[in-house]
């Protein structure tokens, strides 16, 4: 089957070639083919049953008035921690919460509905993103319908918390997903899972109607099979929220996203990072050695940086974060709902273990330790000394006059700090190691750090499709 583009997709729906019907058919045959049998990869939680409904109103309304935006008409999948308002749960992939049907649409969910997205369903995860125990607990797994597989290989890790979502794009389940991350959980399994991805600059997209781990580092973003439709899917979701005060500094701000890749990248800065006490193989040296390459035919100055890479005790502030954010989160949705708070979900666990808490819920019993507060001089400091760390990235794009940061490395500093970073594929996944090249950039300079992705991307176009008949 085809991998789509957006704007394949857009130009179809537009010249009448096919209707949003049509897609559906088209992704759901592929899904119910390789999702929910053969394989099996359990990308997807649920399909949403009005997804038919939904796509002839917007089929009839092309056809009498034109369509609403260039994302109209176009399924996506989101993922499973996020609130929609109609007949899908947002269960964060737990059993304690396989009931629970969200009281409204989330910030994001509203605005892709106004431009005509089709929600087709919702992504499995990690269960609550990832942040549930210490214990050995696999990646992509969640208690209520198990483990999410890697496309091309059962024995890859996945990674990340957003699995289901990048399994979903790099299996042609969708065009594009939304994922949401923390600390890793979009750059991470769009790396091992062989697709494209942009966690965007803190406060860039509205949190608001996400479960949450932490205010300070929570984000949602796009995984897709190319930069272009990143860029394409962020002009729906990013922009001002009033009740999410980490966009504040979107209030007056206007990107366009739809163009962010056609900026020039001409006598721009790139500084590639080498982590002094980081060990590198021979494959990550010549990935960046030709990046480097690639990027200077496309008139970019390449700077060369060394530096020592620190280790950041995220999980110290994070288990703070979570117990006060979930529980004010809870509070706000969930007020009718069997579990009110992060203390009865660890009760509620406890009554059947096997099932509800298969690797134990170690990061939640530590997280309500905490006094859920987030007053403590301990937590403050610790707090302060992580984003001093973190924002090294900042402190070396200003020192060396720097456009964007590259590294083969995943690391936790734009994340933690806040600033932008997009992953895009590095080779060809052909073995058991995924590569994928990382670009950072300065906070609020995301439609340029695109631009310059997508360069890279075009020129090397390192990307091959799984093959799911024959996934070893």
């Amino acid at each position: 089957m085809k991998e789509y583009s957006l704007s394949e997709l857009e130009k179809g729906l537009n010249e009448g070639r096919f209707t949003s019907v049509d897609l559906l058919d088209m992704y759901l045959e592929r899904i119910y083919a390789y999702d929910f049998s053969g394989p099996k990869m359990n990308a997807f939680a649920e399909i949403n049953p009005d997804a038919y409904q939904i796509a002839r109103n917007l089929d009839e309304e092309r056809k009498r008035q034109g369509p609403r935006s260039k994302l109209h008409g176009i399924p996506i999948v989101v993922k499973d921690n996020i609130l929609t308002k109609d007949k899908m749960h947002t269960s964060a992939s737990s059993v304690v919460l396989e009931d629970y049907y969200g009281s409204e649409d989330a910030y994001i969910i509203k605005k892709l509905r106004q431009a005509g997205a089709i929600i087709l369903g919702k992504a499995n995860l990690s269960e609550f993103a990832y942040f549930m125990s210490f214990d050995d607990m696999p990646s992509g797994y969640g208690g209520r319908f198990g483990q999410v597989k890697h496309p091309y290989n059962h024995e890859i890790d996945p990674l990340g918390s957003s699995t289901g979502s990048a399994v979903a794009v790099a299996c042609n389940f969708i065009p594009v997903a939304i994922g949401t991350e923390t600390n890793g959980s979009l750059t991470a399994p769009a790396l091992m899972n062989s697709v494209q991805t942009i966690k965007p600059t803190m406060g860039m997209v509205s949190r608001t109607g996400i479960i949450p781990i932490s205010h300070h580092q929570d984000i949602a973003g796009p995984l897709g099979r190319t930069v272009e439709d990143l860029a394409f899917l962020m002009e729906y979701i990013y922009g001002y929220d009033e009740e999410d005060l980490s966009s504040y500094f979107m209030k007056d701000r206007k990107i366009d996203y739809l163009n962010a890749t056609k900026l020039s990248v001409k006598n721009k800065r790139v500084g590639f990072i080498k982590f002094t006490n980081i060990d590198y193989s021979e494959e990550e040296i010549a990935i960046e050695e030709s990046a480097k390459d690639v990027l200077k035919q496309k008139g970019i100055e390449i700077v060369d940086i060394e530096t020592k890479a620190e280790k950041i005790p995220n999980f110290e502030t994070l288990i703070h974060d979570f117990k006060v954010d979930l529980n004010a989160f809870m509070d706000r949705y969930m007020k009718d709902y069997k579990v009110k708070c992060l203390k009865d979900i660890i009760e509620f666990n406890k009554q059947d273990p096997d099932k509800r808490m298969k690797y134990h819920q170690s990061i939640f019993e530590a997280a309500e330790k905490t006094s859920g507060a987030l007053r403590e001089s301990d937590y403050q400091g610790k707090f302060r000394d992580n984003y001093k760390k973190a924002s090294l990235m900042d402190r070396l794009l200003e020192e060396n006059d720097l456009d964007a940061i590259a590294s083969v490395k995943r690391t936790q500093y734009a994340p933690i700090a806040g600033n932008p970073v997009v992953g895009v594929v590095a080779k060809a996944l052909v073995d058991k190691s995924p590569k994928s090249m990382f670009f950072i950039g300065p906070k609020f300079t995301d439609d340029l750090l695109l631009s310059i992705a997508n360069v890279y991307e075009l020129a090397t176009k390192k990307r091959v499709a799984p093959d799911l008949d024959h996934i070893q």
